[in-house]
Formats: structure tokens, C-alpha cells, sequence
């Protein structure tokens, strides 16, 4: 099923639950609902790390000429003396940013070496590990659960693991913890009936979905 087709049943979901809610709870509903519905396909490629993808591709492309242009400006700026640059002095070539660029030079080339669906697991990776950041600080425990869950679902099989009753339980809970945090009453249900839709929606295909794995490597399909 195509990402546009989930999120608009998740949508729907999150619109028929806001009709007797406040006002001011619908934009968080719809948002909830509508990244839950979608959140199942971070284990490949979709809608939510679509822009992410298109870094990916963008380091594949032409990260070895980015990082090399950031070494050789890193070393050219270190051990020439170019004072009759004036746009090249100043506080962005301290001692310590030339090092900087170099180091930012040689991970991009690094990173651009790797295929582009692993380079797109590392970037998600590391967005994740700044969310953890942020979210370990403000002592928001929902966010450290959607954290990890975006940091480690493209480390995956496509339909694997975020496809199982196990992540909809842990999509639940940190749902659960979402409520508790806004307020929004029946959000960790909404959410989860958005993330099974989602299920639910790939149940309906011929590839079907391995709902109880591992433990049980049956598939699942059903049939409308």
C-alpha cells in the first residue's frame, strides 16, 4: 500500500477522533495520527524521512567534491599564509575550524563511500541521537522512545520489525507517554489505531505481513 494511501486513512482516523475533543487538541491529533500512520515505513523509505533520502543521495552524489573542497580549503588556509584574503580571517579560521573543516571534510567523504540506503540509516541515526539529546534534557520520554525508534527502524528488513504486534506495544506506550505529556485525552488510542491501520493496510497486500515475528515467522493477510 502507498504512503499517501496510509497516511490518509491515518488522517481520517485522527479526524473522526478530534470531533469531540478541544480545538486546540485537533492540530496534535492530526499530527500524532498522521506520523503514526506512516512510522511502520521508516524501515525503508517514505514520507516522514523522504528529505533525509534526498540527503542521502545528495552526499552519495557529490560528497566526495564537497569533502575534499572542505580539506583542501581546511589545509590551504592552515599552513598558507593568505592575509590579502580578507573574506578568509577572522573568527570562522580559528585554529580550531580549520581542524574542524577537515575533520567535516574527511566524514563526508567517508559517508559518501557507504550506499545510499545504509548513509540514510546514519544520517536518521544521528538525527536520532541529537532528538535523544534534546529530549533526555527536558526529561521528555516520549521523544526518547520515537527517538530510538527512528534511529534504529531503516536497520531493518522492509516489513520487519516496526510490522510486528511488538512495535505497535511500543508504539503505545510511548503514545501513552505523549498523552501524559499534552493532555489529550485517548491520544495513545488514536495513535496506535493509526500505526495498525497502517498493519492492517499491508495485511491487505499479496507480500502480506509477519505480525508475530520472530517468534512466529507466519504471514498475515486479509482479505477485504
Amino acid at each position: 500500500m502507498k504512503g499517501r494511501t496510509h497516511l490518509t486513512i491515518g488522517l481520517g482516523i485522527g479526524a473522526v477522533a478530534s470531533i469531540s475533543q478541544p480545538l486546540e487538541m485537533i492540530p496534535i491529533i492530526l499530527v500524532a495520527s498522521g506520523v503514526a500512520s506512516l512510522a511502520p515505513d521508516l524501515d525503508g523509505n517514505n514520507l516522514l524521512n523522504k528529505r533525509v533520502t534526498k540527503t542521502a543521495k545528495l552526499i552519495k552524489k557529490r560528497g566526495v567534491f564537497i569533502g575534499g573542497a572542505l580539506i583542501l580549503l581546511s589545509l590551504v588556509t592552515y599552513f598558507l599564509d593568505l592575509n590579502f584574503l580578507s573574506f578568509l580571517e577572522g573568527k570562522w579560521f580559528t585554529e580550531q575550524n580549520k581542524l574542524l573543516l577537515l575533520g567535516w571534510g574527511a566524514v563526508i567523504i567517508g559517508l559518501s563511500l557507504k550506499g545510499q540506503e545504509t548513509l540514510k540509516n546514519i544520517l536518521m541515526t544521528i538525527l536520532s541521537l541529537f532528538l535523544l539529546y534534546y529530549a533526555i534534557t527536558d526529561e521528555l520520554w516520549w521523544l526518547v522512545m520515537f527517538a530510538l525508534y527512528i534511529g534504529g527502524a531503516g536497520w531493518f528488513p522492509h516489513r520487519g520489525a516496526t510490522h510486528t504486534i511488538w512495535a505497535l506495544a511500543y508504539w503505545w506506550y510511548m503514545s501513552y507517554l505523549l498523552q501524559v505529556s499534552t493532555g489529550v485525552e485517548g491520544l495513545a488510542l488514536i495513535s496506535t489505531m493509526a500505526y495498525l491501520s497502517h498493519l492492517v493496510g499491508d495485511m491487505s497486500t499479496k507480500k502480506g505481513v509477519k505480525f508475530l515475528y520472530p517468534f512466529i515467522n507466519k504471514v498475515f493477510r486479509v482479505r477485504f
